[in-house]
């Protein structure tokens, strides 16, 4: 068969009307909730829900924006290309978790902040801190977001047709106007874990110590914990938070994530599996062929073709999408609209005439949301599977915030130069590393990939739907492939770890790891090196309540915030 001849699946007219009406419906939700909040226009109404939601939609609200569209997509994905062992993921996610609920919630709901960084400022008396931990949240979630952005817009340009550009602006304005305004077609011949095991996906026990490899047990599920561990120091996990009415609800509200990220990792395994299962048995792996240009894209694509006989229901797998990219933009602008006006332009709206604090919130999620649109675009250049871009990002930008979280909850001795500079010498340690792995390391190697011969035979218009207006890259098919359409040249110019810089060869998961690591001990050795606290006593509430015992401070203290005078230090009153 000509290669000119073979199509990627279509979408019916159904499916559009459903996308359509999704985000229709989205930025009506918006509107009406703008509406609403604009009937008791407080800053605190606007952000925390006046702190009285309820435990399980609260508990709903934290999974949703973590677990984004990134994850929708990106963790199949990873099963199909490097095996079973990425779903060990929801380990990590349950440890961070379990660690957050021991030590950031008991200490920072009875504090009764705002903003997550506004704790920084009170414990290290320091408006210095407190600008310095929200810049680096800030470009975390600006980053992430900008991803959450891209995958949908990917999903979106292999549907619709739509460019990946006019993909994410459509997907970013309609998730920046509502934050603003308020299956298998299988031979009998195999089961799907037999192909599997074959295809060695379902390996998992890799116990290799080396930080260069990409996945082992030990990176994902220690490494991976201080990446993670970052969500729950950050402004949306506060906000959420705060915005309860107990400190048991919001322990609990903690606790409920764990059976939530195991079932949703085990479903999303399991489909990683499926995909690889389904295309083996058609013998075409369409990332290999050239039908699509990387596994980021293959969940749409499998979707779109299982599902052509059942108008529709493709258009609500992409709305899901749609919905938890939606989720993930409109917790992230709202809290870094919220970072803007609490933590760095602070009490300077408070007495002005001019512009309230909630109508700068406003503007500030436009902005925000255009940056938004540009990051998702010029992510497109980065390499790796979008699981692995949001989870570096993380790893880099949110293991030096967690470290500084808990150099303040951990060390009392600690000090604000201390956490300054151990926090920007990590963070800048964790970017180059990151910048020179994207730059020169080694490109990581998939397994070996499903077999291409049922791709190009005369049965293929049996499974691909001919009246498609998608068809192969003819180019990139004869530069890539023979005639018989067999790989004919290396698609990726693959190195291996031992031939490059080390450092540049260690693995996304021991991100989070190195720079919490390196907050601490830089952080901890700094302060002492600069008389630490000078002799004051720091307020017991906030140190860990775990960690107040060990220090011999009193394990119970009701804490009132005073306001900060004109050298931005805090008054701290007696325990």
């Amino acid at each position: 068969m000509d290669p000119s001849s073979i199509y990627i699946p279509h979408p019916h007219v159904a499916d559009y009307i459903v996308i359509a009406s999704f985000l229709c419906i989205c930025t009506g939700i918006g509107i009406y909730n703008g509406h609403q909040t604009n009937k008791n226009p407080t800053l605190e109404n606007y952000l925390l829900g006046n702190r009285r939601l309820l435990l399980l939609p609260v508990s709903m609200s934290l999974f949703v924006t973590f677990m984004s569209a990134i994850s929708l997509m990106g963790i199949p994905a990873e099963v199909y290309a490097y095996g079973i062992i990425g779903i060990l993921v929801f380990v990590a996610n349950i440890f961070s978790v379990l660690i957050a609920s021991n030590t950031i919630v008991p200490l920072l709901f009875p504090l009764k902040v705002t903003s997550a960084y506004e704790y920084l400022q009170l414990r290290f008396r320091s408006k210095g801190v407190r600008t310095f931990g929200t810049i680096i949240g800030m470009l975390q979630t600006l980053a992430y977001m900008g991803v959450s952005l891209y995958a949908p817009g990917l999903a979106l340009q292999i549907v619709a047709g739509i460019p990946l550009w006019l993909s994410v602006v459509l997907i970013g304005l309609v998730g920046t106007l509502y934050t603003a305004i308020g299956t298998v077609l299988m031979e009998p011949r195999h089961s799907i874990i037999e192909i599997a095991k074959e295809g060695r996906r379902l390996e998992i026990t890799n116990f290799d110590l080396d930080p260069r490899t990409r996945h082992s047990v030990w990176g994902i599920c220690i490494g991976l914990t201080f990446s993670l561990l970052p969500n729950y120091c950050n402004q949306a996990s506060v906000q959420r938070l705060s915005s309860l009415r107990s400190l048991n609800a919001a322990k609990r509200a903690f606790w409920l994530l764990c059976p939530f990220l195991t079932c949703y990792y085990v479903v999303l395994g399991y489909l990683g599996i499926l995909l690889y299962a389904y295309y083996n048995t058609l013998e075409c792996d369409p990332v290999q062929a050239g039908f699509l240009t990387n596994f980021n894209q293959l969940m749409p694509f499998f979707v779109l073709d299982v599902l052509r006989s059942l108008p529709g229901l493709s258009g609500v797998y992409i709305s899901c999408l749609f919905s938890g990219a939606l989720s993930t933009l409109s917790s992230g602008i709202n809290s870094l609209a919220a970072n803007t006006v609490e933590d760095i332009i602070g009490n300077c709206l408070k007495e002005s005439k001019i512009i309230s604090q909630t109508t700068l919130a406003k503007l500030c999620v436009y902005v925000f949301g255009f940056v938004v649109i540009g990051l998702a675009y010029a992510i497109n250049s980065m390499s790796g599977t979008i699981t692995q871009m949001g989870l570096s990002i993380f790893g880099a930008c949110g293991g030096p915030l967690a470290g500084l979280f808990f150099l303040g909850g951990m060390v009392p001795k600690a000090n604000s130069k201390g956490a300054v500079f151990g926090a920007l010498a990590a963070l800048v340690f964790n970017v180059w590393m990151a910048v020179g792995s994207q730059m020169y390391g080694s490109r990581p190697r998939a397994l070996t990939p499903n077999p291409m011969t049922g791709c190009f035979s005369d049965n293929i218009t049996d499974t691909m739907n001919i009246s498609s207006l998608y068809f192969l890259n003819t180019t990139e098919y004869a530069s890539r492939y023979d005639v018989s359409g067999n790989l004919s040249v290396p698609v990726n110019n693959i190195t291996t770890p031992e031939e490059g810089f080390y450092l540049y060869n260690v693995s996304y998961v021991w991100y989070g790891l190195i720079g919490f690591t390196l907050t601490l001990i830089i952080g901890t050795l700094v302060s002492l090196l600069t008389g630490s606290n000078g002799g004051s006593k720091v307020d017991p509430c906030l140190i860990f309540p775990i960690f107040r015992k060990m220090y011999g401070l009193e394990s119970s203290c009701k804490y009132n915030k005073t306001d900060t005078d004109d050298n931005n230090s805090t008054g701290y009153p007696e325990a």
